[in-house]
């Protein structure tokens, strides 16, 4: 079953916390899907970026957050943030990350021409029309498009994600440039959209449980949260 949890705000180390809590508490046969936003200006980078070379790119005045996600450098100043929760037992998280990657942003890609955006799956960097060769600075996500990752028509990157696989299940932490997109664009039937078309694509079940709480440990959340705000966490690389 796929359960839609409700949108949210949280600073940088109260977000990356709450995914970590849901990978490690998710119930079998269960997909969680989130949105949530930023109380702050925050950067996150991959779990195995180094952090003086992410200092040293990242803009002045934002809080910096390791994910447990791989992936680059994502700004979250003006992004519309997602996480999608698979259970080791569904058949979705059983494949490999390149296809359920791609399955996700077909999915994103849908959502948006649902509202007259035409967009295409990048085939590989080197052909995404306009992209940037590789720098010797940290990979920064929406500089450097991947594999599958949503493009504009004219090659513009505007969604990309990064994973984590454990035994409990499979996270992934997506986000989508609000830059490379219209003003005009209404995120509410874009959400709704989105949560259909994965629910299809992913072969789940849509199911709203009455009461959310059980999917939400809070002593493990705060545990969680005080890790990703430590620096000992973020300055680990």
């Amino acid at each position: 079953m796929l359960v839609v949890l409700p949108n949210a705000f949280g600073d940088a180390a109260n977000n990356m916390a709450i995914d970590a809590a849901l990978l490690e508490t998710i119930p079998p046969e269960s997909a969680l899907f989130r949105h949530y936003g930023w109380t702050e200006p925050a950067l996150t980078f991959g779990y195995s970026q180094h952090y003086e070379e992410v200092r040293e790119n990242a803009p002045d005045g934002v809080s910096l957050c390791r994910r447990a996600t791989g992936g680059g450098i994502v700004d979250h100043r003006n992004d519309w943030t997602y996480t999608l929760v698979l259970s080791a037992d569904l058949k979705a998280a059983k494949g490999t990350s390149t296809s359920l990657y791609h399955t996700i942003h077909a999915s994103i890609a849908t959502a948006l021409e649902n509202q007259s955006l035409p967009t295409q799956l990048a085939p590989c960097p080197r052909k995404c029309a306009d992209v940037p060769a590789k720098t010797d600075g940290p990979d920064q996500c929406f500089i450097q498009p991947v594999m599958n990752d949503v493009l504009t028509k004219d090659g513009r990157k505007i969604a990309g994600a990064a994973m984590k696989r454990t035994r409990k299940g499979l996270l992934i932490q997506g986000s989508i440039d609000r830059a490379a997109l219209p003003e005009t664009l209404d995120f509410s039937p874009f959400q709704n959209d989105l949560i259909a078309n994965l629910a299809q694509s992913l072969e789940l079940r849509l199911n709203q449980p009455e009461d959310l709480r059980p999917f939400f440990n809070s002593e493990l959340i705060e545990q969680e949260k005080q890790k990703f705000s430590s620096a000992e966490w973020t300055r680990r690389r």
